[in-house]
């Protein structure tokens, strides 16, 4: 690509990941300022790629900094030091190849279900006979059919968050950043949507970086399972996630490469989680 900064540009060769990685994530810092000219360091020279099509999940303790890693990647946050590349380019600021479903209800209440899904369209200039057809057609894969007047309050937790992740895919971004977006929701629902993302993502194959505290969740949707240290934090390990695909998060708990892998990575998630307590106890 020509006009930008190039990851060899920015690093010597013999420094560069092997393959064509969709994102990388080259000595990530950042802290935030705190009363008293204090200062809470949250990352600490995080580095990492993110691969084409790859469904990556990043696990970590509470207060571990998974969102502001997050919101560094999408170009919400200037991170103190570091970069991050998107195809080899040095990527600053929001981007429309990337869409980003939050841990909150981000649907406007005065709007139906469809006019939400259609509000990014909408903003983006997209005819409104247009809209209508991308909406109506979306809600119909996400089995929400007959609720497209529907108002958020007269829909289930499970509804609104599947038309949250609809009006994202509207936009059809290559890149989808997830940040806990099922944390509020109750078990079954979880798995249900779940399963959603599953076919979404065996249909589509889009680039997906989720974050989650759940170890299960994390293992059933993902290729590969990058695990927080607490923080200040940096990229403990890293697990591949070799289960066939299609899965079913209803089903592949009780698969015995899930419980190893299960196991495995609890033993290497489970001293950060512990030793964040005694931090958060001792502060």
């Amino acid at each position: 690509m020509q006009g930008c900064n190039t990851l060899t540009k920015a690093f010597p060769m013999d420094e560069r990941l092997s393959g064509s990685p969709k994102f990388i994530v080259r000595n990530i810092s950042h802290s935030f300022k705190t009363g008293n000219d204090g200062r809470l360091d949250v990352l600490d020279n995080v580095d990492f790629s993110v691969n084409e099509n790859e469904f990556l999940a990043i696990v970590g303790p509470s207060g571990c900094g998974k969102t502001t890693l997050l919101n560094i990647m999408s170009g919400l946050i200037k991170p103190v030091q570091g970069r991050v590349f998107l195809e080899g380019c040095e990527h600053n600021g929001v981007s429309k190849r990337i869409g980003y479903i939050s841990q909150v209800d981000s649907l406007m209440p005065w709007r139906t279900a469809l006019e939400n899904v259609e509000i990014g369209m909408e903003l983006r200039g997209i005819p409104k006979k247009r809209r209508r057809e991308i909406a109506s057609r979306l809600m119909h894969e996400a089995e929400l059919s007959g609720f497209e007047k529907s108002y958020p309050h007269e829909l289930s937790g499970g509804m609104k968050k599947r038309i949250d992740i609809i009006k994202i895919l509207a936009l059809e971004p290559e890149i989808i950043f997830m940040d806990e977006p099922f944390g509020a929701l109750d078990v079954f629902t979880r798995e249900m949507l779940q399963n959603y993302i599953l076919s979404l993502w065996q249909k589509n194959k889009k680039t997906i970086i989720f974050i989650t505290h759940d170890l299960t969740e994390a293992i059933t949707l993902a290729d590969r399972v990058l695990i927080k240290s607490g923080r200040p934090a940096r990229i403990k390990s890293e697990h591949k996630i070799n289960l066939s695909r299609p899965r079913s998060s209803f089903d592949i708990r009780y698969d015995s490469e899930f419980i190893r892998l299960h196991k495995h990575i609890w033993e290497d998630l489970r001293s950060e989680i512990y030793c964040q307590g005694d931090m958060q106890e001792q502060a």
